[in-house]
């Protein structure tokens, strides 16, 4: 409901405000001084408070709530392997999900809004078992490795082998499996290119890059052939399925196609392609408007790619933000709860045990296999 900014109705049908009802939640676990009696429960509270401020574009908030969660599983010892030698199999696993999902989210967190990372995993800590709940925890299990990879990428120094040898590490993670569902593999497929780029950035003035039109990370272009490779990925998801995983999902797609319009801009040449082809310009015009059909979503990103677009002399291609938040398509009758953010989808999943409508850019052929632009 709040990340959709659908109204919230009370007894007397009355609009129900989320600040006020999520106030009245921080009260009442007040109530049970919890931050002199952390626990498992208490740290899941922080952590799902984190989620819902985030979808209301609290940042600050959210920050604090997450550091707080962050914190309890450190007085707690989560991040001790040797403190899963003392509890049972079954809080073993629980308290491990738990670490991993603030691990990834903590990172994600970061690296998106330029905070510093607490958390570091052990190299001794203990695997989760995947065996008995496959649908839900090998997805997971997939982002762990995928954090993992870019945490020791970007704590070390970076050089042209080891920036090829990371972004491998990345693409050999498999994003679509038999046991993940359309909400998980738009989360994977979407993180893992994310994760590429971040890498890109990260190594752009650090070692040397080639002008090489390819998929090579190397490249200075490199941004194009990720945004392509996204674009094929998710062209065929309905924007329910993104939007479901929240601001995070946003936020990752605005990097994509804002990395698109710099290349776009720095190299104008570059960006000419032949009309049968997927070129430079029609990924950013894509990519926008799939942005632009979040409902609500973050109101700043849309105005910056509107700006960057007339910029480039492409503003009459994009489609405004839609704002309706009616239910009027097969695929948004689902099932309303399982409209959550990215992470309070993992973590609710792993903490406890028809057609769709797609959607596309403007309508121009393309050959999604091309590298010509």
């Amino acid at each position: 409901m709040v990340q959709l900014q659908l109204s919230v109705f009370g007894p007397s049908s009355d609009v129900l405000d989320p600040i006020t009802m999520l106030a009245e939640i921080e009260d009442l676990r007040r109530t049970y001084d919890y931050r002199e009696s952390p626990s498992l429960e208490f740290l899941a509270t922080s952590f799902f408070l984190h989620v819902a401020y985030t979808n209301l574009g609290r940042l600050t908030t959210s920050t604090l709530l997450l550091r707080e969660a962050v914190t309890l599983a450190y007085i707690l010892e989560l991040h001790r392997p040797s403190h899963y030698e003392e509890i049972t199999p079954t809080d073993k696993q629980s308290h491990l999900r738990m670490f991993w999902i603030l691990f990834i989210t903590e990172r994600a967190h970061a690296t998106q809004h330029d905070i510093p990372c607490v958390m570091t995993v052990d190299p001794n800590m203990p695997e989760l078992d995947v065996v008995s709940q496959p649908a839900v925890l090998s997805p997971l299990i997939m982002l762990c490795r995928m954090f993992r990879s870019f945490c020791e990428g970007s704590s070390s120094s970076l050089t042209t082998d080891s920036l090829t040898s990371f972004n491998n590490q990345l693409l050999r993670i498999p994003t679509m499996t038999e046991d993940h569902n359309e909400l998980q593999k738009a989360d994977l497929s979407v993180t893992q290119q994310w994760l590429r780029l971040m890498f890109w950035k990260l190594a752009i003035n650090k070692v040397v890059m080639t002008a090489s039109s390819t998929d090579d990370i190397r490249s200075v272009f490199f941004p194009i052939s990720l945004a392509k490779d996204l674009l094929s990925n998710i062209s065929t998801m309905s924007i329910d399925t993104l939007e479901a995983h929240g601001p995070g999902m946003e936020l990752k797609l605005f990097e994509v196609t804002n990395s698109v319009a710099d290349i776009i801009t720095l190299n104008t040449a570059q960006s000419q392609h032949s009309s049968l082809q997927l070129g430079p310009r029609d990924i950013l015009v894509h990519l926008t408007n799939i942005i632009g059909r979040f409902r609500g979503g973050n109101k700043t990103l849309l105005p910056l790619l509107r700006s960057r677009l007339f910029g480039i002399g492409l503003g009459s291609a994009m489609l405004p933000r839609i704002t309706d938040v009616t239910y009027d398509s097969p695929d948004t009758n689902r099932d309303k709860g399982s409209i959550e953010s990215n992470e309070a989808i993992i973590a609710d999943q792993s903490l406890c045990d028809g057609q769709s409508n797609t959607f596309y850019g403007p309508e121009v052929p393309y050959d999604t296999n091309s590298t010509n632009w």
